[in-house]
């Protein structure tokens, strides 16, 4: 089942929803919804837009990773294609000049979490878990993972969730810098209200140029890594051991089934 994306706007605040077609599956990437995300980005007219929120209404994920049905087809050649794409909407995201919120209750995985860290911050629920898992399957993180994990929870932790794949509690996430606030299942949406209301209330020009300044600083080295996690996963993607590893993933999928 595929993963589809709603958006609207109310009182200056586009709220993004990734959603399931069945209620109980997970939300993944796919090449049509990274498409329609870059759209409604395309759509934002920063006069009417302050904030901009995205999160999911699915009750088993944020976001996952990538769709088994395109993990299926990427190879050598075509996953540079898939990697350049995905980084050039994520990269849209990111600089866009209002402040942009991940709201995350659940599993925010691979891309998942890639997507989330491409936001200003990130606020989570007590239930959220948070990992870069794409070593198990010999990939590479495509989306920023390489780079963005390490300039916001440093480089030795970002090694520590890159090398073994771990999962990572709401608390630890906030503990290590990756989530600004954790709040109950009951407060997040009373919180993130709260914020948005914050941020409305103030200077939208004052807050456009304070961002612009801070991703000059923090995203100076984004186009050589983008390049590099491109080379690296279609070097990964040819190997052996990323054969067998993805081989025995879909194996098992297909046995769950």
């Amino acid at each position: 089942m595929a993963t589809l994306i709603k958006h609207e706007i109310h009182n200056d605040v586009l709220t993004i929803t990734f959603y399931e077609e069945e209620i109980r599956k997970p939300c993944t990437l796919d090449w049509d919804n990274i498409a329609k995300l870059d759209q409604i980005l395309d759509s934002v007219s920063e006069d009417h837009v302050k904030v901009v929120v995205i999160q999911s209404d699915s009750s088993k994920s944020f976001i996952v990773g990538a769709n088994i049905s395109v993990l299926q087809t990427l190879d050598a050649d075509n996953i540079q294609v898939w990697v350049k794409n995905g980084h050039a909407v994520f990269s849209k995201l990111q600089k866009l000049s209002v402040p942009v919120i991940a709201k995350v209750e659940s599993y925010a995985l691979g891309g998942g979490l890639e997507l989330a860290m491409c936001c200003d911050f990130i606020i989570a629920s007590e239930d959220a878990v948070f990992a870069q898992p794409e070593a198990s399957l010999g990939v590479m993180p495509g989306w920023g993972a390489s780079y963005r994990l390490a300039k916001l929870v440093g480089p030795n932790r970002a090694k520590e969730m890159l090398f073994t794949g771990k999962k990572i509690s709401a608390r630890q996430a906030y503990e290590w810098g990756l989530v600004n606030h954790v709040c109950t299942k009951e407060t997040i949406d009373e919180f993130v209200s709260m914020t948005i209301k914050e941020i409305v209330s103030n200077d939208s020009k004052v807050i456009g140029y304070v961002k612009e300044i801070i991703q000059l600083h923090t995203e100076s080295d984004s186009g050589i890594s983008a390049f590099n996690e491109s080379l690296s996963s279609s070097v990964c993607m040819n190997s052996e051991s990323t054969k067998t590893r993805l081989r025995d993933f879909f194996g098992a999928r297909q046995k769950k089934k």
